[in-house]
């Protein structure tokens, strides 16, 4: 192979993998946005991670606010449900999430390092979307630039695939899921915000058992992505492909 077909192949192998890359992100941002709309069906995990039985046990040990193991399941849902909406309206309502004891005044279900630490997922949140949007924008461009270049050769495509999830899953395995997950709150938060909490200090972190039910979001995530990616990656393609067949026509 001469050294411009090879220049042309490495070209064309970095314009795919960028592509394959953004698909990925769409995928994923794609499929979290659609499971935020049913709240992480956190009815569902409730009951499969026996999160009621977790707040009856650190309920009543948290040294801040009490009353949270006297809720009934769907009052701990609605908690769940207020957080959660808070969070995906840029934190708006954080501080004014209530909740009442039976016999017992309104109180709030947050204090002050919580809801600072979710409107730093709030704020992590309005990135998402930014980034969504910057992927939507480049999707095109690049799967036209990938088909002007040409696909590069499937033994180069795999072996990109194959290096790239290989390196994410290879961290995974000797790090542990729980320490990736670490890593990533010492990435995108600041510093000096506190993130960890101690069920015994947040009702937060007792009413989404973390860091546990965060691994079942982060699963059905995943499979959801792994459903959207082949349709973002062909649909690119095939977006592209017509538009340079109408372009050559004219």
């Amino acid at each position: 192979m001469t050294k411009p077909a090879i220049k042309r192949q490495n070209a064309a192998t970095l314009v795919w993998f960028a592509y394959a890359v953004i698909s990925v992100l769409l995928a994923v941002l794609t499929s979290w946005a659609l499971y935020s709309k049913i709240n992480y069906g956190y009815p569902f995990w409730y009951q499969q991670l026996a999160i009621d039985e977790h707040i009856q046990e650190y309920g009543p040990q948290n040294r801040f606010k009490s009353g949270l193991e006297l809720l009934p399941a769907e009052q701990h849902w609605k908690a769940f449900e207020q957080i959660s909406h808070a969070v995906h309206h840029h934190g708006d309502g954080l501080a004014t999430i209530l909740y009442q004891p039976p016999g017992q005044a309104p109180r709030t279900l947050l204090h002050a390092a919580e809801v600072q630490h979710l409107q730093d997922v709030a704020n992590l949140i309005d990135r998402g979307r930014a980034l969504f949007w910057i992927t939507l924008i480049l999707w095109l461009p690049l799967a036209f630039a990938a088909c002007r270049l040409g696909l590069p050769s499937m033994r180069r495509r795999l072996a990109s695939a194959v290096i790239a999830s290989g390196a994410v899953l290879a961290w995974l395995g000797i790090a542990g899921p729980t320490k990736v997950f670490y890593q990533f709150h010492l990435w995108l938060f600041p510093a000096d915000h506190q993130w960890f909490f101690y069920w015994q200090d947040s009702l937060m972190s007792t009413l989404m058992k973390a860091p546990v039910l965060f691994g079942g979001i982060a699963a059905v995530i995943a499979l959801g992505a792994l459903f959207l990616l082949p349709v973002f990656y062909w649909l690119g393609l095939g977006a592209a492909a017509k538009l340079q067949i109408q372009k050559n026509r004219t």
